[in-house]
């Protein structure tokens, strides 16, 4: 019961993020989960944590290590959540 509450919560602050401060970033994927994309992420040396509700967008290629990305999310209790990821053309 708890960890569904949990899980709502973060759900709420992903989605709305105004609440600790949407923040994005560039980067390359350095590690990935090796099945699907749920779990966590290495990107230009942060943590990154993608969820069932992150929003995944591949129109720029297929995220993959070596893949130039977009990320937007917020930090809640010292963990980034991502609530976007996003393949980029590398600038």
């Amino acid at each position: 019961m708890r960890k569904t509450a949990v899980f709502i919560l973060i759900g709420i602050l992903v989605f709305v993020g105004i609440a600790f401060g949407q923040q994005k970033f560039y980067g390359v994927v350095q590690t990935m989960p090796q099945q699907g994309y749920v779990g966590q992420w290495n990107i230009d040396g942060k943590t990154v944590n993608v969820t069932k509700d992150t929003k995944i967008e591949e129109k720029h290629g297929k995220l993959a290590v070596g893949a130039y990305v977009e990320v937007e999310g917020v930090t809640f209790e010292g963990k980034f959540i991502a609530s976007e990821l996003e393949t980029e053309k590398k600038k």
